[in-house]
């Protein structure tokens, strides 16, 4: 660029919609007049590696679109008036805060700060974003979220929030009223031992909460309204008995409950959710599964591998849309009676301590797969005590 660059790289775009420049050497900085110079030609920036301390957006550039793969040493990111800008991704930086000018690009619909320095999170710094959809700020190290202050009144447009892989240790869902479009957020691999709920909320929009990978003991959730919440992923953390969740979730439909330390399975908890469909708890300490009271539920797949499971008591189920049930990894001696009442089950018994007698009368269920059980070739060996025969070319391996 320190001779006929510019004119080079103009000339590639009167033939090509897209450039790839492999080493770029300027005389002052490959942003500020220089980026002002590209608006003419292209609308999305790409830099793969961005060697210097600033970046600086001029006043009224017209790109839509910057994203900086790999920037050590950037500690300041400036803007001057912009009303292009959408999209601003930037990771693997030096950035401690957001942004002070962010206010400054009001187009903004989309905002990611990963794998950089941040420390702090101030909502009050995103209220003159009112068209920011997104923000990613995960892999930082965020210790602490700011709510918006009272003297703002001013909500968040923000519908999606990635906070993964930060530093939180104790999470109050009451600062999420000022976003009140918010639909899916993201608190994966914190270090979150806490999560209040100080004030009743209703968050209209709410639909899915990962908060796996964290060190959560106990869960209550009852101060909160989720008309549209879908999805609840809780798993891995340290709970040892089912969460309290909010009794109105008419859309929910799948739960995630695994790599945690519960002992107990009473189905009747899951009474108040007449569209839950998936349920996911494996790899607990579970010993019984059973219902204390009738339940009817529309519950399509089952998952409780990986547990301690010795008794799976069926007598008050209603679930007639159930079609795979997972017990792989437990310690059932018997295969539960789930064919009698739901002949389309599949059913999944993987190591499980059970003995060829109590598989005999399943081999029909064995041989279309519909009952699995440590399947092999006829001519492979088993690793359990013997073995039965389904057909000509497969055996269930299993205990005398």
């Amino acid at each position: 660029m320190t001779t006929d660059g510019g004119a080079k790289i103009r000339k590639a775009f009167e033939v090509a919609k897209e450039v790839t420049i492999g080493k770029m050497i300027v005389s002052i900085s490959p942003t500020g007049p220089f980026l002002q110079r590209f608006a003419s030609f292209v609308d999305l920036v790409i830099y793969d590696i961005y060697r210097e301390a600033t970046f600086y957006v001029p006043d009224g550039n017209t790109i839509s679109g910057i994203t900086i793969w790999n920037a050590p040493d950037m500690r300041a990111f400036i803007a001057g008036s912009n009303t292009y800008l959408e999209s601003l991704d930037i990771s693997q930086c030096a950035l401690d805060r957001l942004p002070q000018t962010l206010p400054l690009m009001t187009r903004l619909q989309r905002v990611s700060l990963t794998w950089c320095k941040l420390t702090v999170l101030r909502l009050d710094n995103l209220t003159a974003n009112q068209n920011l959809k997104i923000l990613i700020l995960s892999y930082n190290q965020i210790e602490l979220l700011i709510p918006v202050s009272r003297q703002s009144a001013r909500m968040l447009s923000i519908e999606t929030l990635f906070l993964a892989g930060n530093l939180l240790e104790r999470l109050d869902m009451a600062l999420f009223v000022a976003m009140p479009l918010l639909s899916e957020l993201y608190m994966t691999d914190n270090h979150i031992v806490t999560l209040d709920v100080s004030a009743p909320i209703v968050l209209p929009n709410f639909s899915s909460l990962y908060l796996g990978y964290n060190k959560i003991v106990s869960l209550d959730l009852r101060n909160l309204t989720l008309p549209k919440l879908e999805t609840f992923s809780f798993g891995p953390n340290a709970l040892t008995r089912m969460p309290i969740l909010p009794r109105l979730m008419p859309k929910f439909n799948y739960l995630s409950l695994s790599a945690n330390n519960l002992t107990q399975l009473d189905m009747s908890y899951f009474r108040p959710y007449p569209n839950l469909q998936k349920i996911y708890i494996t790899s607990n300490q579970i010993t019984t599964v059973r219902a204390s009271s009738p339940v009817r539920l529309p519950l399509v797949h089952l998952v409780l591998s990986n547990n301690k499971i010795t008794t799976f008591n069926i007598t008050g189920w209603d679930m007639l849309n159930i079609t795979m049930v997972l017990l792989d990894g437990n310690q059932l001696s018997v295969v539960p009676p789930v064919f009698d009442r739901y002949p389309k089950v599949n059913l999944y018994m993987d190591r499980n301590p059970l003995s060829c007698d109590a598989l005999v009368p399943f081999k029909d269920r064995l041989k279309n797969e519909q009952l699995q059980k440590e399947q092999k070739y006829s001519y492979s060996k088993c690793t359990t005590t013997s073995s039965i025969q389904v057909d000509e070319t497969k055996k269930v391996c299993c205990d005398k």
